[in-house]
C-alpha cells in the first residue's frame, strides 16, 4: 500500500508539539518513526529551541523512545554558529543575549564572547533563554544602538508544553526591537539560512518537512520550494489552517507522524466542490460551505478538512465554520 511518505528520501521533524510534549513523546509517535527508518528513509529532527545543547536533545529523545545520534539533530544555535561563520569575519566580538549553549556554539565556531555592550561587540545574536534577565536586553539594545550587527536564532512567539503554550524567544526580539528601527537577520524556521542548513547537512534531494506551526515549519518549509506536512498535535489546528495564507500552506496534512504512513491524502476539486476519501464540500453562493459523506472516524474528518482547504484558499468559501463545527475530532 501507499503511504504518504512514499518517494522522501529524508523527513525533517520540529519536535516541541510534533515529536514531544514537554517530557512525554507525542502518542504512537515513536513508533511512526521508527516504522519511517524502516522503509528507509532517513528521520532527522530540527528544532528552533537554541538553548539546549544538542546532546542534551539527544539525551531526551533516548529516554522517550527515539534512538537518535548526533548527526540526527539540527539545532537552531548550530545553524546560527554556522551562519554567523559566513557573514562575520573570523575571530569577530559577539554577544550573546541566550543560554550558555548558544556561547558554546558561538564560540567553537571561532568567535570572542563579548561579555555586554562596553565590550564593543560587532554583532549581537539572541536566542530562548527561560532564565534570561531584563539586563540582558538592555545590554543586547545598547550595543545595536552602538552599530552592532543584530542576528537572532529564530523568532517564535511561544513554545508548546504539556501544561499549554509559554513565551518565545520573539517576546525577549521585540523587547530589544523596541530600542531600534529595523529588526534582526534571523537564521531558524521559517527563514531560510536553517531550512538550507538541513539540506545542506543531510544531502537531501527530495525531503519534507513535518510541522505544527504554520508561521514556522511550513512557511520555512514553503520558503525554500519543500514540501511540508502539518500535524495537529501541537500549536496550530483547523482554524488556522483553513484560514492559512498562500506562503504558510502545507501540501498535506494528518493527526501526527504518524500518519505519514498512511496513503497520501488527494482532493479533487469540480467547480464549486472538492471531494476528498469520501468527503464532499461544496461552496456556497454566500461564502458557506456544506459537507457530505460519513464523518464518524478522524480519518475521513482530515478528508473533509482537506477538501475544505482547496475551496478556502481558493477564495470560494469565505466562511468554513459550519464545516469545521462538525469536525469535532479535530482541534
Amino acid at each position: 500500500m501507499s503511504a504518504m511518505i512514499d518517494g522522501y528520501d529524508v523527513a525533517f521533524f520540529d519536535l516541541d508539539g510534533v515529536i514531544y510534549l514537554g517530557p512525554n513523546a507525542v502518542d504512537g509517535v515513536p513508533d511512526g518513526v521508527a516504522a519511517l527508518r524502516e522503509r528507509g528513509v532517513r528521520t532527522v529532527f530540527v528544532t528552533n529551541n537554541a538553548a539546549r545543547p544538542a546532546q542534551t536533545v539527544i539525551d531526551q529523545l533516548r529516554q522517550i523512545g527515539y534512538p537518535c545520534e548526533f548527526d540526527d539533530i539540527i539545532t537552531s544555535a548550530q545553524a546560527s554558529a554556522s551562519y554567523l561563520q559566513r557573514v562575520l569575519p573570523a575571530g569577530s566580538r559577539v554577544m550573546v543575549a541566550g543560554t550558555q549553549n548558544l556561547v558554546d556554539e558561538v564560540t567553537n565556531a571561532g568567535f570572542v564572547i563579548a561579555a555586554d555592550a562596553d565590550d564593543s561587540p560587532d554583532a549581537v545574536i539572541q536566542g530562548y533563554d527561560p532564565n534570561l534577565l531584563w539586563s540582558r536586553l538592555d545590554q543586547a539594545g545598547y550595543a545595536i544602538q552602538e552599530g552592532a550587527r543584530w542576528f537572532a536564532t529564530n523568532t517564535d512567539a511561544n513554545r508548546p508544553t504539556e501544561r499549554g503554550l509559554v513565551p518565545g524567544v520573539g517576546a525577549a526580539i521585540d523587547a530589544v526591537g523596541s530600542t531600534v528601527s529595523f529588526r534582526p537577520t534571523i537564521i531558524g524556521k521559517p527563514y531560510a539560512p536553517m531550512m538550507e542548513e538541513a539540506v545542506r547537512r543531510t544531502g537531501a534531494e527530495h525531503p519534507l518537512f513535518v510541522g505544527d506551526r504554520l508561521d514556522t515549519d511550513i512557511a520555512g518549509a514553503v520558503g525554500v520550494g519543500m514540501d511540508s506536512f502539518l500535524v495537529f498535535t501541537g500549536a496550530h489546528g483547523k482554524h488556522e489552517l483553513v484560514r492559512a495564507e498562500a506562503s504558510e500552506r502545507p501540501t498535506s496534512i494528518g493527526w501526527s507522524v504518524a500518519s505519514l504512513l498512511e496513503p497520501p491524502r488527494v482532493a479533487a476539486v469540480s467547480g464549486r466542490s472538492a471531494t476528498c476519501g469520501g468527503a464532499t464540500v461544496t461552496a456556497q453562493p454566500d461564502g458557506t460551505a456544506t459537507v457530505e459523506g460519513d464523518l464518524g472516524t478522524q480519518s475521513a474528518q482530515f478528508d473533509a478538512l482537506w477538501a475544505l482547504c482547496q475551496l478556502s484558499w481558493s477564495g470560494l468559501v469565505t466562511d468554513p465554520d459550519a464545516v469545521l463545527d462538525r469536525l469535532e475530532l479535530i482541534p
